[in-house]
């Protein structure tokens, strides 16, 4: 009798126990969900640890995701941050780029004479893609442009002429061109000399074995003291021939040149 209501007692216990158990879990169940978070203070007292768990095992959680990641998507978010650092680059090197040009540009219309009326224009083929010694460039009759207009490098070195006009494009024969004649002035003595295109940047022409010329010696443009055609590279003479042939050379580059500027007649 004793032994029965023993076990009866342990019963009870056990079911208020477990009971117990389950009243915890369910709060702590609702207080996980967060329905607890406007019950008082007491509540979010109680709340508070089990959040703070909830948080914790939910980042440990988010950062497991992260690491056991696939390999494709390690490689593919890799291979984004590859090609952003590419786009950053790239931007810093235009900035430098249009820095550069910007500069160039203030230089070449900063030394412009009053009374010229120069249009800039951009090289789109040079001599290495374009007819032998000739520049296309990208303005045409749509800014007014007109055969024999004079084509300069900068504003102290004519290299060419307009030679043929379409629309929004031009061909410009440069001095240099084979069998192109060009009047000059020789620097220093002021004689009259006819330069001859020998291509590639190169001219020569036969002066008088008496005049004064030598190598660094200037060749300029008949109707300016400061516009440079040539430059003389060197001196080809017999002592029994009363002419000597002077080789002489473009004062610029034409593959280094991104822009011209022609003079309106």
């Amino acid at each position: 009798m004793i032994h029965k209501l023993r076990d009866k007692k342990q019963i009870a216990r056990n079911k208020r126990i477990i009971q117990t158990i389950v009243w915890v879990l369910i709060f702590i169940l609702l207080v996980w969900a967060g329905l607890f978070i406007w019950s008082g203070k007491i509540f979010t007292k109680i709340g508070r640890p089990v959040w703070l768990f909830k948080n914790k095992t939910t980042e440990i959680v988010a950062n497991s995701e992260y690491i056991v990641r696939t390999k494709k998507s390690v490689f593919n978010e890799n291979t984004r941050l590859i090609q952003e650092n590419t786009d950053l680059k790239n931007m810093a090197i235009d900035y430098q780029i249009l820095k550069k040009e910007n500069e160039q540009l203030r230089e070449l219309f900063g030394r412009i004479p009053v009374n010229y009326k120069f249009i800039l224009g951009t090289i789109l083929a040079k001599p290495n893609s374009s007819p032998y010694d000739t520049i296309i460039i990208d303005i045409g009759s749509n800014v007014s442009i007109n055969v024999g207009d004079e084509v300069f490098a900068n504003s102290q070195t004519p290299i060419g002429r307009v030679s043929v006009v379409y629309d929004d494009t031009s061909l410009v024969a440069l001095y240099s061109n084979p069998g192109q004649k060009t009047e000059a002035l020789l620097d220093g003595s002021n004689a009259s000399v006819e330069l001859v295109g020998r291509g590639g940047g190169n001219f020569e022409m036969i002066v008088p074995i008496d005049l004064l010329s030598e190598k660094g010696t200037l060749v300029l443009s008949p109707r300016s003291s400061t516009e440079i055609l040539a430059v003389i590279e060197k001196i080809i003479s017999i002592p029994t021939d009363p002419v000597k042939k002077v080789i002489l050379s473009s004062p610029v580059n034409i593959q280094n040149l991104k822009w011209v500027q022609v003079k309106k007649n």
